[in-house]
């Protein structure tokens, strides 16, 4: 399942009005997305994941080549992809992402449940676009975001 998203942010930093916009594929990925890139795979193609790690590390984004959040490969996980679409008119050349839900069995107190939530983004803005700033924006944003949910699930907000 999947909708397409018009995101569209603005913000006052360091004195300067700046707004950002995008156009998001979100997709649901009840059963985790499927590893194509064999980032699951301790050995693969003779190397280890380790080495393949440290090979990738300067590689340009892909599209459909998502970054992984963490956790446990053994444990089942649901994921929630989001990616801008083709020949997007944003600020981005590309933005994509996964938040990554994995039930933690035996974490919480008898009768409750335990929740891993991770989020993985990759950005490549244009080339007009303050890298530092946005980085720093979207982390505040996300950190926002997340303690808004929290106060909600809590029934404080």
């Amino acid at each position: 399942r999947g909708a397409k998203l018009r995101q569209v942010g603005s913000a006052k930093v360091v004195g300067i009005n700046f707004s950002a916009k995008t156009t998001l594929e979100v997709r649901e990925w009840p059963e985790g997305m499927p590893d194509f890139a064999h980032f699951d795979d301790e050995l693969y193609d003779g190397k280890t994941r380790k080495k393949r790690l440290r090979e990738n590390t300067k590689v340009n984004l892909q599209r459909y080549r998502f970054p992984r959040p963490f956790a446990l490969t053994k444990l089942m996980h649901r994921d929630i992809s989001m990616q801008s679409v083709e020949d997007d008119d944003g600020e981005f050349r590309l933005y994509q992402g996964v938040w990554r839900m994995q039930p933690l069995p035996g974490c919480a107190p008898e009768g409750g449940n335990a929740m891993r939530l991770t989020y993985a983004v990759e950005i490549s803005p244009r080339p007009y676009l303050p890298v530092a700033l946005v980085e720093g924006r979207i982390t505040s944003d996300l950190c926002n975001n997340l303690k808004t949910i929290r106060s909600y699930v809590q029934g404080e907000g």
